[in-house]
């Protein structure tokens, strides 16, 4: 199964990639560059689709970061979709509390993982002013150097920009990486060509689904498809946090995306399904203590999430569906889906894998994080991101404990934070994990999520 990547980056570079003691043990994090792109979703005319500054900007990002990569080290992190209210014709626009907020909690996620320079790569015009104030605020709120750097001044305006070859513009944006990664930084003394990288993954553009990905309509397919109130449209959730040192920080994002994209395959090329821009990252507080997390606050989730189903409500969609494959996300969408249901008057779902695969007692019970089921779908997915020779297990309960008292699922239970657990992050046997298990369950899953999406359809 090819793997659904979560943007169009350089792949040794994806900060989702990663593990967490990848991160901690980083050399030269005082002077690494993290970039995060900022992409707008506009009406960028009739004949172009709506993220076509995703497509340039990140083509474009790439190309620079192949070129610079063996000389320091650059992380970039999922890009941020979801950007202020322009007023010229933007979708899935959120309001700029909500834009600050984000931003804020993502470079305060950088900033605990030990780097120092976060670079904010930004392809939309009319959103300057925000980002420089943005970056500004990051800058006094976390202590982190930032750095702003707009497109359009490098000659790069996706807005008016006709076609599709970034390449003259990458040696610029390599040049302005470079700059940035020795302003005020010591003499280099560990080179990023010293650290071992994982394999090349040969990346699929985000999404594989582009065909029933909403931004990646034109403005006029947009339209054909508006006002469909049969239409369900899936708003994947995710989460960007550590998952033992065998396994990237990416896992919940990039699961979701490939279930999902294995289950729209399963459904006829003209069924009235619609996908949305993902929200990569969740509310994982209770991983914080491991390099690479990246969370949100229960208020930002909430309001991103309410955002999207505004605009989904906007476009005359009744029928919308969340697809959430992080469990620490659970009670905000609960209660988020309640609010959409009520305030919007929308048809609104939870939907989830769904797949209780075949574990031993132990495992079933116990094993809910970078334990067997997940390492087993990663193994099916992306292989070359599992480092099974770091693989460990931990469980945070046995079956066979006395009293009552339990993390979860119990008579009562405790607030817990990942290190109340487990020393290595992961609560689960990964060690049980192979490639057959995890490609029979990702199939198993993905049957059953598509059952779930006609169910909704009432097919």
């Amino acid at each position: 199964m090819a793997t659904t990547w979560l943007a169009d980056a350089e792949p040794e570079t994806c900060w989702a990639h990663r593990a967490w003691p990848d991160f901690a043990a980083l050399p030269q994090k005082e002077s690494a560059v993290v970039v995060l792109p900022l992409h707008g979703l506009a009406d960028h005319g009739a004949s172009r689709p709506l993220d076509v500054e995703e497509l340039l900007g990140g083509a474009l990002l790439r190309r620079a970061v192949e070129q610079v990569k063996a000389h320091f080290v650059v992380r970039v992190l999922p890009p941020l979709r979801f950007l202020p209210a322009s007023g010229t014709g933007g979708f899935f626009e959120v309001d700029p509390e909500t834009a600050h907020d984000l931003v804020a909690e993502m470079a305060a996620s950088v900033k605990a993982a030990g780097f120092h320079k976060l670079v904010f790569l930004n392809t939309s015009s009319v959103n300057e002013p925000f980002v420089a104030t943005a970056a500004l605020d990051a800058r006094a709120g976390s202590g982190l150097r930032t750095y702003v750097i707009h497109t359009r001044l490098l000659g790069l305006d996706p807005a008016r920009h006709k076609s599709d070859d970034v390449a003259p513009f990458a040696a610029h944006l390599a040049k302005l990486l470079t700059e940035i990664r020795g302003h005020l930084a010591p003499p280099p003394s560990v080179f990023a060509a010293d650290e071992p990288a994982p394999p090349v993954v040969p990346a699929t553009i985000f999404p594989a689904c582009r065909s029933r990905y909403l931004p990646a309509f034109t403005s006029l397919q947009l339209a054909a498809v508006s006002g469909n109130k049969d239409g369900l449209v899936i708003v994947p959730t995710g989460a960007i946090e550590q998952h033992g040192p065998h396994l990237p920080v990416g896992v919940d994002a990039i699961l979701g995306q490939v279930l999902l994209d294995a289950a729209l395959r399963r459904l006829p090329p003209d069924f009235p399904v619609f996908v949305a821009p993902p929200v990569t990252c969740g509310k994982s507080i209770e991983h914080r203590e491991y390099a690479g997390t990246v969370s949100l606050s229960t208020k930002t989730l909430r309001r991103l999430v309410l955002a999207v189903a505004e605009q989904i409500s906007a476009l005359g969609l009744r029928r919308l569906a969340l697809l959430n494959t992080h469990g620490g996300n659970s009670a905000v969408l609960a209660s988020v889906l309640r609010e959409i249901k009520e305030s919007l008057g929308l048809e609104a779902f939870l939907l989830r894998p769904g797949h209780a695969p075949d574990l031993g007692a132990q495992e079933a019970a116990w094993g809910f994080h970078a334990g067997e089921w997940e390492t087993s779908l990663m193994l099916a997915c992306a292989p070359e991101l599992v480092r099974m020779d770091r693989a460990a297990g931990e469980y945070p309960a046995r079956l066979d404990d006395p009293g009552e008292l339990r993390p979860e699922d119990a008579p009562a239970t405790f607030a817990w934070m990942t290190q109340d657990l487990s020393r290595n992050g992961v609560m689960g046997d990964p060690t049980l994990a192979t490639r057959e298990k995890g490609a029979r369950w990702l199939s198993i899953a993905a049957e059953t999520l598509t059952s779930r999406i006609l169910q909704l359809s009432g097919k």
